[in-house]
């Protein structure tokens, strides 16, 4: 049965701690409410060779995902920027300091799509990128005319392969066993498909 996909809400996202060893932990995850939007582009060049005048060999090389997510200006996209940007916030005097020298978190990024008209029980679909960076947003605004303009905040997203084991993204739609629990913390898959490498 077809299907169609809109809409994003429930972002989440989990800090990265990374041991001696280069494994990593995920923090628990923290809500990002106020979602607008999320647009990311597949990176990675397309290896082609060329070999008794044909293509002989092709290869796509996955580097992740980058792109952009909108979201509101709320106290939770603050928190979010002071996280995994280094922003210093004073607790004394409520100011939020960014420094050219902070020292910036990786991070996983969780979201849900709606979905419709697909299979039974299919009502949305969840994922994870596994490593995660983000870029400061623009800053911009404009003046109150007879309507407003909101404004929002555009964060650049950069989704890498996990060093570990090259894992760039999970995801489920609604029918599977780890849907219900998707964002109490970051899913690993926990059995090896057939068709793993």
């Amino acid at each position: 049965m077809s299907r169609i996909r809109y809409g994003i809400k429930s972002v989440y996202y989990a800090v990265i701690t990374e041991g001696e060893d280069g494994n990593v932990t995920y923090a628990t995850p923290v809500a990002l409410p106020g979602a607008k939007s999320i647009s990311l582009s597949a990176e990675g060049d397309k290896l082609e060779e060329y070999a008794d005048n044909a293509k002989w060999y092709v290869e796509n090389v996955n580097q992740g995902f980058s792109g952009d997510l909108v979201v509101e200006d709320t106290a939770d996209c603050d928190k979010f920027l002071e996280t995994v940007l280094g922003l210093v916030k004073n607790s004394t005097d409520g100011t939020v300091l960014e420094k050219a020298d902070a020292q910036t978190k990786e991070f996983a990024l969780g979201f849900q799509f709606e979905l419709k008209g697909g299979a039974d029980g299919e009502n949305g679909k969840r994922t994870w990128l596994y490593r995660c960076v983000a870029s400061r947003p623009d800053v911009s605004g404009d003046t109150k005319e007879s309507s407003i303009t909101v404004a929002t905040n555009t964060i650049n997203i950069t989704a890498m392969p996990r060093l570990s084991d090259s894992a760039v993204k999970i995801s489920a739609t609604a029918g599977a066993t780890a849907y219900k629990d998707w964002f109490k913390a970051v899913v690993e898959q926990t059995a090896q498909p057939s068709n793993a490498k």
